[in-house]
């Protein structure tokens, strides 16, 4: 695929998240997509996953927005820079709602393979969400860095 074709494709990702339209996130992912959450050590495979995790987030932050802050293209691997924002309002990994707001900034790596989304890997600190969040004390951490 050329570029363009693959920004393009990473775009209507970020747009489908953020419509949070199920029916076309799903169509830019192969049926056998492989997610890979860091620091976790489990490669999660399939598209039930993948639109489980949306959902787990989109019921967390009902008005959780994704913002592209660069784009980087080697051959068929995408490098998404972003910012994610949104109001903790729903669960999260057993946590009530805090309503606290959510902004971070984080890395996703898209593999694309055939015009589809075959494989990606999130770099999200979830110590760093939650602690934003006001669920959890990181002792010693200077406000600026956490």
């Amino acid at each position: 695929m050329k570029e363009s074709a693959l920004v393009n494709l990473i775009e209507q990702w970020v747009d489908a998240s953020n419509a949070k339209d199920m029916d076309h996130l799903q169509s830019l992912h192969s049926k056998d997509v492989v997610f890979y959450q860091g620091p976790s050590e489990v490669a999660l495979k399939g598209w039930d996953y993948v639109r489980d995790r949306a959902q787990v987030f989109w019921t967390a932050f009902p008005d959780y927005r994704i913002k592209i802050n660069d784009l980087h293209v080697d051959g068929n691997i995408v490098i998404m820079e972003f910012n994610a924002t949104g109001t903790h309002t729903g669960q999260l990994l057993g946590y009530g709602p805090s309503g606290n707001k959510l902004d971070f900034d984080s890395c996703l790596v898209f593999r694309i393979s055939r015009g589809k989304i075959v494989n990606y890997t999130t770099y999200v600190d979830m110590a760093t969400v939650l602690h934003a969040l006001g669920l959890i004390e990181i002792k010693g951490a200077r406000p600026e860095a956490a």
